[in-house]
């Protein structure tokens, strides 16, 4: 990718690539045609114009063309990013569909999260920002990653989630969830879990859609005067309205309800209701002409107001609503997508089975497209927006219990749209279901909690594990009264990875507050902040309270009375058992004194001594 005078653009290298399957691009320029991206060609490269409307269909073809060559100048690294390099050296990377970031605790595998996720979801605005990928964001790139996580976040295309142990299917996927009905009694409806929900999201941000439409409002059956075609109907979609009668009922934006509207039957009373108060701007509206079927479409485009004249064929049509009406005369069944029912009696009410995002897929199946300006059916499979799916502590969940069967579905190869698609049938819903090429899972998992090596296999298998290991060269060796925080942290890991294991190792994390703060008294203050609140109680996690180890791992064996003070963090006291119980006590054992361990207080004068922190590691060096 090359930033140059005439705007953004692919290079790509056509001597530098060994075809693998020929068949596959028989015609390079044909593709691009096909594309519509403007290119020019120069010797051996060729250059791909791109811009706003024009960046996602060349990203979608330089992966899709990934797969096609293996180029002399591109490569797989280690954390299963792709790259290419163009012959300026600019470099273009490419996230994993699947990944993971796995660390020990307090190496930022949370905030790096964040990076990631807008890497993954706007990969466009992302390289704009330049990051070095050796030094790490810049205070202003970093403010601007957090600005467009919140937008994207914002916009629903990325979101969050943790795992735990109680963590399931139902929640993950789709259940069933208990309601109260008006005549108190339960009923159960299918809810969609937060991994359904952004799949169906994904899968329709390829289309053309209204940029009015809430993606996660609700469906309503509206029915104007009837399915069958008629004048108020007419008037209504022309118009760009809904309207429903029972106008002698008033303003029902206005308490209290007339005895015109108590004197209506409970169907009645409940469309009145459901359209005047809970239908919302962003909701799509579904205007029937059968049983099972829907003529027009639209999405609620302001509040609810009452009109006292009515329309013109009927002026009892007082209850309106402004509707964008996006798509009409057409007729497509919605009974399968429904669950095999048909849309009940009452004038307006929500379809609760159905999502936004189904909705606009089954009309885009049958070739309903929701706007004139709208690309064709050929066109419109690159306009994707990515979608990002952050999952925190991935490995505390059980992952069969999670996934289910949807664990074949993440793999790339398995994804909507590839030649080899799965596509399952939901046990709840019984919909069928398939993972978008454009939704991006990104997982974080601490060491410390569950080793890599114990993972659920499927779950390895179908991710790039990207590891987040303590980095004290951070802290370029900055001190603080005289402590070396590189020194400090380095030597304490050192001593953690032979005492325990690595997958144990303190995160820089844990010193960051310490090196950020420019003040040194108040550095020093965060630096033993760090060592009550997160350093010594993740030790005595670590090591059971083997006090004797964590001794050792604060060098406390080491420290010297050199000039008279007492340095050590843990007081030792050894106790004879002879001492204790007298002669013939009987206690069976291969010594004959107790050692014991007493973390001191923190308000012990040694806590502020700077020299007790730096003989952690000045002895062992």
């Amino acid at each position: 990718m090359k930033f140059g005078a005439n705007g953004l653009s692919f290079e790509f290298n056509l001597s530098q690539a060994n075809i693998k399957q020929i068949s596959f691009y028989p015609n390079i320029k044909s593709v691009l045609n096909e594309y519509k991206l403007p290119f020019t060609q120069e010797g051996n490269w060729l250059k791909i114009a791109i811009n706003n409307n024009t960046f996602y269909k060349a990203l979608t073809l330089m992966k899709r063309w990934s797969k096609t060559i293996e180029p002399v100048l591109s490569d797989q690294q280690e954390d299963g990013e792709m790259t290419a390099e163009n012959h300026n050296g600019t470099t273009i990377t490419y996230s994993p569909l699947n990944q993971i970031l796995f660390g020990t605790p307090g190496t930022g595998k949370t905030f790096h999260t964040t990076e990631a996720a807008v890497k993954a979801a706007d990969p466009a605005f992302y390289c704009q920002l330049n990051i070095d990928p050796a030094a790490g964001a810049t205070t202003e790139q970093r403010q601007a990653l957090t600005t467009k996580y919140k937008a994207l976040s914002e916009a629903g295309r990325i979101r969050f989630v943790t795992f735990h142990q109680s963590y399931g299917y139902e929640e993950f996927v789709e259940g069933l969830r208990a309601e109260t009905t008006e005549d108190n009694q339960i009923s159960y409806k299918v809810s969609d879990g937060i991994f359904k929900s952004i799949s169906n999201a994904a899968s329709v941000s390829e289309l053309h859609l209204d940029a009015d439409i809430n993606h996660n409002g609700r469906v309503w059956k509206l029915s104007i005067e009837g399915a069958h075609s008629n004048a108020a109907k007419s008037h209504c979609l022309e118009a760009n309205i809904a309207a429903i009668g029972w106008g002698k009922t008033g303003d029902l934006s206005q308490e209290p309800r007339n005895e015109y509207f108590l004197s209506q039957g409970t169907n009645n009373q409940n469309s009145l209701n459901y359209f005047s108060q809970e239908m919302e701007e962003g909701d799509l509206v579904l205007c029937i002409d059968s049983k099972t079927s829907v003529e027009a479409i639209g999405v609620v485009s302001g509040p609810y107001r009452y009109v006292e004249d009515g329309v013109p064929s009927r002026h009892d049509y007082c209850h309106q609503l402004p509707i964008k009406w996006l798509a009409k005369d057409f007729s497509v069944d919605f009974k399968e997508l429904n669950n095999n029912t048909q849309f009940s009696l009452p004038t307006c009410y929500p379809l609760s089975r159905l999502s936004v995002a189904e909705v606009l897929n089954h009309l885009h199946s049958h070739g309903i497209e929701l706007s004139d300006s709208a690309p064709s059916p050929a066109q419109s499979h690159v306009e994707q927006h990515n979608h990002v799916l952050v999952i925190d502590e991935i490995n505390r969940g059980n992952i069969s219990k999670i996934f289910g069967e949807l664990i074949t579905l993440i793999e790339e190869s398995k994804r909507a749209g590839n030649n080899e698609e799965i596509t399952l049938t939901l046990p709840y819903s019984g919909k069928t279901f398939s993972v978008p090429n454009n939704l991006y899972i990104i997982g974080t998992m601490n060491t410390a909690d569950r080793s890599l090596v114990t993972m659920d296999t499927a779950l390895r298998r179908r991710f790039d594990f990207k590891e987040m290991m303590p980095k004290p060269e951070l802290f370029n060796n900055r001190t603080v009264k005289g402590i070396d925080l590189t020194r400090l942290l380095a030597t304490l890991n050192k001593r953690i990875d032979v005492l325990y294991d690595r997958e144990h190792t303190l995160g820089h994390a844990f010193l960051f507050p310490v090196f950020n703060e420019a003040n040194e008294d108040n550095a020093f203050i965060k630096l033993k902040d760090a060592f009550k609140n997160k350093i010594i109680p993740l030790l005595e996690e670590y090591f059971y309270e083997d006090w004797n180890k964590i001794r050792l791992v604060l060098g406390d064996n080491q420290k010297e009375l050199a000039d008279g003070r007492d340095y050590a963090f843990i007081h030792t006291h050894t106790d004879s058992y002879d001492a204790l119980f007298g002669n013939n006590h009987g206690l069976e054992t291969y010594e004959d004194s107790k050692v014991t361990y007493k973390l001191k207080a923190f308000d012990d004068a040694v806590w502020d001594q700077p020299e007790a922190y730096i003989t952690i590691y000045s002895k062992s060096e």
